[in-house]
Formats: C-alpha cells, structure tokens, sequence
C-alpha cells in the first residue's frame, strides 16, 4: 500500500512539475520582444524597431476618447478611430508628437492584422518568413530615395480586452512597446484591426506600425 501511495505521489508530483513547465513556456512565447537592426543600400536606409503584446484588461476610468472603452465586437466601425485617439491621447500626456494616419503605413499594418488572424500566428515574421521591412516595402512605404524609419507593435484581445483603451494600456506597461509608442522619432501611423484573435474566439487582432520618412 506504501509503494503504491509512493507512486501514486510521484505521479502527482511529475504532472504538478509539467504543468508549470508549460505554464513558463507559455509565458516566454507571450513575452514582448524587440528586435532592432539597420538594413543600408545604395540609396535606402532602414531602422526597424518591433515588439508584440497581449491586451489585458484596464480601469474603464482610463479611457480618454469616444469609443475607447468600446469592445470591437460592438462597433468595429469606430474601432480605428478610437485607437488613434487613444494613441494620441497617451503620446500627449508623455509630451510626444501627434500621429497623424498615413495610407502606405495602413496598408502595411491592415495586410499583417489580417493575415496573422487568417493563419494563425501572433509574430512580426509571418510563417513564410516576411518581416517588417518586406511589408513596408509592398505598401509602397519604402521608396528608393528615402530615408526611412518604422516602429511595429502588436497585440490581441478577447472580449473584454478588445478595447482601444485596453490595448494601449497593454502596449504602455510593456517596455519595449512604451519605446516604440512614445518615440518623436515618428510622426505617422497605420493601424491595423482584424476581428477575432489569431488563436480563434472572438476580440481583435491589432498591428500598428509608426513610421517617419523624408524623401
């Protein structure tokens, strides 16, 4: 009876050890990252300046802008241009520039939003191993001739966390998405929104790319 309550103990000791060791994995794979590096050509210079998050929730209180506090779902119609007001709003009170919606750099964040919903990933590299810097260049945003630079930052929420107001709060309180949100390096903006998540269920898959360019 000893051994097999031994056992038994073990079992339950190995399963506990399991699911804690999955548990950390899925925290590293939620863990924002950032990735920087210089891409030089002839007549283009690129900064790429990427980080991803997952929306949590946030006091209604917070909420600055018409709609902010709205959940996609509900009106994903207003969705944008809450977003923009919420991103705005948080830049303002941290003393940075004004974002203003720039179609190139829309393109390029709507194309990622949706196909990371479509096929299931939450990255900046898609499966067939497309960055940043490709998006940007099919948008029309990298033009040879230009000095450039470009910021990503995405997130997704469920339900609840689907708000404008919630995935900015989820981009402050991460450092590397802070870095990227509050930089006076850029001054325009595209903003991505695709519903649902890209692990199914219903909320909102967000890519939001800033940008600056001189030509």
């Amino acid at each position: 009876m000893t051994a097999v309550l031994l056992l038994a103990g073990g079992a339950w000791l190995l399963l506990v050890l399991l699911i804690l060791c999955l548990c950390r994995a899925a925290a590293r794979a939620d863990e924002a990252r950032t990735s920087r590096y210089v891409v030089q050509g002839a007549t283009v210079g690129l900064l790429l300046a990427a980080s991803t998050a997952v929306a949590q929730p946030t006091d209604a209180e917070a909420a600055q802008c018409r709609g902010g506090d709205v959940q996609f779902e509900t009106a994903p119609g207003r969705a944008r241009e809450a977003l923009l007001c919420e991103l705005n709003a948080t830049r303002r009170r941290h003393d940075a520039g004004r974002l203003r919606i720039q179609n190139d750099l829309g393109r390029a964040a709507q194309r990622h939003a949706s196909d990371m919903r479509r096929r299931g990933y939450f990255a900046h590299e898609s499966p067939g191993g497309h960055d940043m810097g490709d998006r940007l260049q099919r948008a029309g945003y990298a033009r040879a001739g230009c000095q450039w630079s470009a910021g990503e930052i995405l997130a997704w929420g469920a339900d609840g966390r689907s708000t404008a107001v919630s995935l900015v709060d989820a981009w402050m309180n991460s450092p590397p998405h802070r870095r990227v949100l509050l930089s006076d390096r850029y001054q325009g903006v595209g903003i991505g929104l695709r519903g649902g998540t890209p692990y199914g269920g219903s909320g909102v898959t967000a890519a939001a790319v800033l940008g600056s360019r001189s030509c």
